[in-house]
């Protein structure tokens, strides 16, 4: 259908009577000018228009994903300023549970546990000693009274060899006890540094991220420099969790990845629902698919459709506040607005319930 705006352009007819000097002559002659009524040729405004039909309409989420891993661990120092000496693996190898990754120099921090475990044993079994012959010289001292009648003043010189005794060996004992405590710190501070100063790998996997020029830079505490992930545990991840309610573990769903020409439709199944709380992971059930292709993807999920109800073309609907309207041609051509309820909103077409009939058209 087509609808015309008319536009009249009009010019002034206007009598110009003017003279014009004749020269030489000394003469005038009086000329006519008229300028011609003309109509401005109309112009045409065409609209392209769609039709009121009876048709299904389908409400569609679209859930955006984004395929990664979900056991992936990323790895710090928990030490500081200590220069980084050996460098273990590369990005994408293969590693397993336990392997070595990433080290300062520890060797020389064996060295020195080897020898304060030396000397921690030395001291603690020179603590032994000292308790042993403090036992011993407190033994003694009654040994003189076990088989002879002790007086008042046997007991008095007892009591008093008995506090001489314990007060030799106090100052003895505590500096024992505090070199045994320090050698312990210090023992405990270089096997963590030992610990510490290695990074392992924490599960089977493959080496995802390593920071780059590490040898003979220093650790910077907590500052990540290399991850492992299971291959194995790779997943179609997506923040859109509104469409929880809408997803059935027992059924696939279709995943569109690529775009253009490398546009291509995977299969996928919910899964890992003990963990749907901020994400939602949906497993790849293709065995044949590019690895560069999927690394992002849409699924579309229908949560309600109707069936044979009257329909319009969704770029038809205008809103005016909270209500909708369409522009129609009146039986003149003349576009005019018109309001419509709405139902259902569909991808491309919308539910009309009332404000047009089937066979109508709408300017689109």
């Amino acid at each position: 259908m087509k609808g015309r705006d008319l536009r009249l352009k009009l010019t002034c007819i206007i009598p110009l009577l003017f003279s014009i000097s004749l020269g030489g002559c000394g003469q005038e002659a009086a000329v006519n000018k008229e300028i011609v009524l003309e109509a401005e040729e109309q112009q045409q405004v065409t609209y392209e228009m769609s039709p009121v039909v009876k048709g299904d309409v389908a409400q569609i989420l679209e859930i955006d994903c984004v395929y990664k891993q979900t056991e992936e661990v990323w790895l710090s120092f928990a030490i500081d300023k200590e220069v980084i000496t050996d460098v273990y693996v590369e990005k994408g190898d293969v590693v397993s549970k336990g392997d070595k990754l990433v080290s300062v120099d520890v060797e020389s921090a064996k060295t020195k546990v080897d020898e304060l475990e030396y000397r921690l044993a030395v001291t603690k079994l020179n603590y032994q000693q000292l308790l042993e012959n403090k036992a011993f010289d407190i033994e003694q001292a009654n040994t003189d009274f076990y088989y002879t009648r002790m007086t008042k003043k046997d007991e008095e010189n007892l009591i008093k060899n008995l506090e001489n005794i314990e007060e030799r060996y106090k100052n003895q004992i505590i500096d024992a006890e505090d070199s045994i405590y320090m050698q312990e710190k210090r023992l405990e501070e270089a096997k963590n540094y030992v610990e510490n100063g290695t990074l392992y790998a924490p599960i089977d996997g493959i080496v995802n991220f390593l920071k780059s020029d590490l040898v003979n830079t220093p650790t910077d505490k907590g500052v990540n420099v290399v991850s492992i992930y299971d291959e194995n545990s790779c997943y179609f991840q997506s923040t859109d969790v509104e469409a929880i309610s809408y997803l059935d573990l027992s059924q696939t769903y279709t995943i569109t990845c690529g775009l253009g020409k490398a546009m291509r439709e995977y299969t996928v199944k919910p899964v890992l629902r003990e963990r749907w709380s901020k994400e939602i992971y949906f497993q790849l059930l293709d065995l044949d698919y590019d690895p560069y292709n999927i690394t992002s993807g849409t699924i579309e999920l229908c949560t309600e459709e109707k069936k044979n109800v009257l329909t319009v073309d969704k770029s038809a609907i205008h809103t005016s506040g909270e209500r909708y309207y369409v522009y129609i041609l009146d039986e003149e051509g003349i576009r005019r607005m018109q309001f419509v309820e709405v139902g259902l909103w569909g991808s491309d077409v919308v539910e009309v319930l009332s404000g047009l009939e089937e066979g109508d058209y709408v300017i689109i």
